[in-house]
């Protein structure tokens, strides 16, 4: 029997079923997290172990987008808003912690199906993954936290002075606070930085600055037992830094950036990341 004519449309139809099978097609939208709606975007393919990546405060998922691209050549990879930020509503009780944020996560984690998964978190978002890695190690396969921040000490007096200088004019004390951490940074990063604090309402912003004086973030990374890898910006690091307070954390540095690493280099960045996925995940 002469199968010539039908054999090549079967085996494109078989690849074609593969393909969608093992793919993820990129969904920007929404899930329902515990306070109002959280904007996501899904998408990659592979039986890799998914990434979920965290932005930091006054951030969106956008700032992830050259790591998304990158990642979902070969596993699927999630972003998400955190509540009150980018897309996401605010939250209706208005609860910006730390503890409030992980709560986003798993929220994402399950409409999502992320089963187990490996979380990198930016900044202040690298206290949040913290708290959830501590919370959940079973769902967590490795935790990167890029240039995070470790424990963070003011006196009362000062968070509330500062506070209100923020209320007053946000804009303008965060272009002097972030200067020198953006000082490494093309004006493109400066940019993008500034209007997307310029973008988030006050007081998701504040909640989440103060909710960082009440969290223990070396304790939160030292219970999660699993890989860990930080990723630092060399040219920026201070006490403050999560990889100075705790020398044994593993880290890679990267030269000539500011705090927005991923964004300034985002080539570099996304090797290193590769790095710890194939040594330490698979």
């Amino acid at each position: 029997m002469n199968f010539g004519r039908c054999r090549g449309p079967r085996i494109w139809a078989f690849a074609f079923f593969l393909a969608l099978s093992c793919a993820h097609v990129t969904t920007p939208g929404f899930v329902e997290g515990p306070q109002g709606r959280l904007h996501v975007d899904d998408g990659g393919r592979g039986a890799a172990t998914p990434v979920l990546f965290v932005h930091g405060n006054g951030a969106s998922l956008t700032q992830w987008r050259a790591q998304l691209e990158h990642v979902r050549q070969s596993r699927r990879a999630v972003a998400f808003d955190l509540r009150g930020m980018g897309q996401s509503d605010p939250a209706r009780n208005g609860d910006y912690s730390v503890a409030a944020m992980a709560d986003d996560v798993d929220a994402v984690a399950n409409a999502l199906g992320l089963k187990r998964f490996v979380i990198v978190g930016h900044s202040y978002g690298g206290a949040v993954v913290a708290m959830y890695a501590a919370r959940h190690p079973e769902r967590i396969a490795g935790v990167v936290y890029a240039d995070a921040g470790g424990n963070l000490k003011i006196t009362d007096e000062v968070a509330a002075r500062f506070s209100a200088a923020i209320r007053k004019d946000k804009d303008a004390v965060v272009k002097q606070w972030f200067a020198p951490i953006l000082k490494p940074s093309s004006e493109a990063v400066r940019d993008e930085v500034l209007t997307s604090v310029h973008n988030t309402a006050v007081d998701p912003f504040l909640g989440a600055l103060s909710g960082m004086r009440n969290v223990d973030v070396q304790q939160l990374v030292a219970s999660y037992r699993g890989p860990k890898l930080a990723i630092a910006a060399v040219d920026i690091e201070n006490p403050g830094s999560l990889h100075v307070q705790m020398p044994d954390l593993p880290v890679k540095k990267i030269n000539g950036v500011g705090h927005w690493l991923m964004l300034d280099e985002p080539t570099e960045f996304n090797t290193l990341l590769d790095d710890f996925l194939v040594e330490c995940i698979g």
